[in-house]
């Protein structure tokens, strides 16, 4: 449960408990039922580390993973009427072949967790940070024809645009610069955009993490480039279903090549896509609808990407996150297995 609504339903109560219960469902049968008041907070919602919580973020969480099928009053969190969803139909494990340090596999539509490894461990997550940058700025609708200047202080490491001080370039094509190109001086020329002091748009990113209980995210910079951008392959999974929902961020992560246009200079910059598994032939038996990759020496490879068998399966489509491969293409090929793992070993049944 958002710790806004629990907070205001826990006001209430204090007045009248006879109007919470009738306002909400879940609260009703967390008082009803002690296993849930062992694994999560009464006062916040969150889980409770070490309890049969497992990999659930918070009371809403189990809403949505499993309270929905036990209780007809929790059918609102399920899956939608003609939705597919995930059943175990194999006892094959997959565990063993994947070299990551944590992942998460998430069925998209419906955000049951398929499995996990090492999910709730916090861990640097570089340019995946990124995809938060984006989100902020699309919340602020600035337009995608308004320019935005790259400056020498963007500069902080890592990939980027080679450019002179100054030069300008579209809203749109910093977008591609970041989350195609994943250039740090494009993500922090973008983050500009939206008008926002420096230390304004980082308390929006972390508002994102914070609307969502994601108690083990944060971020101090919009590329990715420092390690206090943080998060665990749970919570990271849980934003990334969120951002890549914006037809916006699927359209500049789906793109393989783009190339960008520097206004200021009159010439162009190719800008080839970080994520191998939207090119290379490799991987012609997957089809992504979205992703970003991240790295940093302290971190390895990181991972979110989104696939589906074809595209236009979208009941099985899988929601991956990985952190923590040892190499660019071991984080690819780690997806691959998971989700040919995922499609094997679960059958789509159809909610009428």
């Amino acid at each position: 449960m958002g710790l806004r609504v629990l907070t205001i339903l826990l006001m209430i109560a204090a007045v009248n408990p006879a109007a919470v219960l009738a306002l909400d469902p879940l609260q009703e049968i967390y008082e009803k039922r002690g296993d849930l008041q062992v694994a999560f907070e009464a006062d916040t919602g969150l889980a409770v580390p070490g309890t049969a919580a497992g990999f659930l973020l918070d009371l809403e969480d189990w809403a949505r993973q499993y309270g929905w099928a036990e209780h007809d009053e929790l059918r609102s969190y399920g899956p939608e009427e003609g939705d597919g969803v995930p059943a175990r139909v194999d006892t094959q494990e997959i565990e063993s072949e994947i070299g990551a340090h944590a992942y998460v596999v998430m069925d998209r539509s419906t955000g049951k967790i398929l499995t996990v490894k090492n999910e709730n461990r916090q861990w640097p997550v570089a340019s995946l940070t990124k995809l938060v940058t984006a989100d902020v700025v699309l919340d602020h609708e600035v337009s995608m024809s308004a320019y935005g200047d790259v400056r020498n202080s963007d500069n902080v490491g890592g990939a980027r645009l080679w450019v002179y001080d100054g030069d300008e370039f579209t809203v749109e094509d910093l977008f591609y610069a970041a989350l195609v190109g994943s250039a740090n001086n494009g993500a922090n020329a973008l983050s500009r955009t939206a008008g926002l002091t420096r230390s304004t748009f980082l308390e929006e990113m972390n508002n994102r993490a914070k609307a969502l209980n994601l108690i083990k995210t944060e971020f101090v910079d919009p590329t990715g480039i420092e390690l206090g951008n943080v998060s665990t392959a749970r919570e990271m999974t849980r934003l990334a279903r969120d951002i890549l929902g914006r037809d916006e961020v699927r359209r500049f992560t789906t793109t393989a090549t783009k190339h960008i246009y520097n206004l200021t200079q009159s010439t162009s910059k190719k800008m080839t896509n970080t994520n191998w598994m939207l090119y290379k032939s490799d991987y012609d038996d997957v089809y992504v609808t979205g992703g970003k990759t991240g790295y940093l020496i302290e971190s390895g490879w990181n991972l979110v990407v989104a696939l589906r068998p074809n595209g236009y399966d979208t009941d099985r489509e899988l929601l991956i996150t990985i952190f923590g491969a040892d190499s660019r293409a071991d984080s690819f090929i780690d997806a691959e297995k998971l989700a040919d793992w995922a499609w094997d070993v679960h059958q789509w049944e159809k909610q009428y």
